[in-house]
């Protein structure tokens, strides 16, 4: 095991008589777990920085702290384009914001722990501890090693502050993409807002949207608006349509309509259907993203038609039953168990429940919540005066509207 503030005080030499000072190693953080150090960087001819690959290195001696090669003359000018997708362990990844997926925390690393493996040098931890600063300014002559402060590289994510890192292509370790959604949601609330960019948009889309839609408001807010308008469009398509109409009301009103008009026409559409409703009302509070179907059909025909619209909407669980699909007067529901266990010949104003409990969009959205609490289900449908379902407040979003604001982006969404 070697520290690499110890590293930097190493000389290179070659058969020649050469002799460089090392200024920094890189590491191909995407190889494998424990990333390997592909080149060596130092000084040559002043200040100009030259890398040679590891592969030229003949012997390593960490205890002489000395690294001999075949022939410093072969180096080449290190440009930023010299590594493709390499990091460097100086530039990039010392004194960085490092994430510890471990223990879901987050922290900086003082100093970086490798270890020599089959003849290759590996990247194996990052040290977070107040002994690697000493160590560090001393230039590796103080400072003891601890294994306490010790995170293991196999469980790290780095974070440079910079979203545009990640557009650009540059190397990340691309380890937090393992984690639950509600908890990289977590870690986002304790950075720095670039960080927290950084972080979304290192995430698959399919991830980034769940973990931005467990931010609190503010956060989320903070974070949408550093993202490029190609990401931002594409978290916003797949984003529950209410989560998505309280993130654009938030915008200012041009940046707010040319989102609406460029999102897909099926979700711009919902978007705007709930950006008329005041966010204190049930209407503010409710989702749109609902499946209905009409009383005409037999259970088998409903199931043949679900099996496409059950691929989008978060809520599945009831299946509300409509007169037709333009007035979409509500007139019952039936629970997804009954459809699937009903025989295929009935029709579903056969089975469906006729007695419902409603909710009208324009009443206070508090008194909505209660009744969804007190009803004990899993959602009430909203209808207007004609008794047109218009969308649904599941008992998630009930929950957070009545919780205490500290709480309410701790609670899961399950139903929305």
């Amino acid at each position: 095991m070697v520290m690499f503030s110890q590293l930097r005080r190493c000389s290179i030499t070659d058969e020649q008589g050469g002799r460089a000072r090392l200024l920094d190693l890189s590491v191909a953080l995407l190889e494998a777990d424990y990333p390997p150090v592909t080149s060596l960087i130092f000084l040559k001819q002043k200040s100009q920085k030259h890398f040679l690959p590891w592969s030229a290195v003949q012997s390593f001696e960490p205890e002489d702290c000395q690294i001999q090669v075949e022939n410093l003359k072969a180096s080449k000018p290190l440009r930023q384009s010299s590594l493709g997708k390499d990091v460097l362990l100086g530039d990039h990844i010392l004194d960085a914001l490092v994430l510890d997926l471990q223990n879901r925390r987050s922290t900086r690393a003082n100093d970086l722990w490798l270890e020599t493996h089959d003849e290759r040098l590996e990247l194996r931890a990052a040290d977070t501890g107040f002994q690697s600063m000493i160590r560090r300014l001393s230039g590796g002559r103080y400072g003891r090693m601890s294994r306490s402060s010790r995170y293991d590289w196999k469980y790290v994510e780095f974070l440079r502050g910079d979203p545009e890192a990640v557009r650009n292509g540059e190397g990340y370790h691309l380890r937090i993409s393992r984690l639950p959604a509600g908890e990289i949601a977590r870690l986002t609330d304790m950075l720095p807002y670039l960080h927290a960019a950084e972080l979304i948009t290192l995430l698959p889309d399919a991830k980034a949207v769940q973990a931005l839609q467990a931010l609190s408001p503010e956060r989320q807010l903070q974070v949408f608006e550093e993202l490029k308008e190609d990401q931002a469009l594409a978290l916003l398509t797949l984003m529950a349509p209410d989560i998505a109409a309280d993130l654009l009301g938030r915008l200012p009103t041009k940046l707010m309509r040319s989102y609406l008009e460029k999102l897909p026409e099926k979700q711009s559409e919902r978007v705007v259907e709930l950006l008329h409703y005041a966010e204190d009302t049930v209407g503010g509070i409710m989702t749109n993203d609902v499946i209905y179907l009409r009383a005409n059909l037999t259970v088998g025909k409903a199931l043949e038609s679900l099996r496409e619209s059950l691929k989008e909407p978060a809520f599945v669980f009831i299946i509300y039953i409509v007169d037709n699909d333009k007035s979409r007067r509500l007139r019952g529901l039936l629970s997804l168990r009954n459809l699937l266990t009903s025989k295929a010949d009935q029709k579903l104003e056969e089975i469906m429940d006729p007695y419902l409990t409603t909710l009208d969009p324009l009443s206070p959205a508090v008194e909505g919540a209660y009744r969804v609490i007190d009803s004990h289900v899993a959602a009430l449908p909203v209808i207007n005066k004609e008794g047109r379902l218009l969308g649904i407040v599941t008992v998630d979003a009930a929950v957070a509207q009545v919780a205490p604001p500290d709480w309410r982006t701790q609670a899961p969404r399950i139903f929305s």
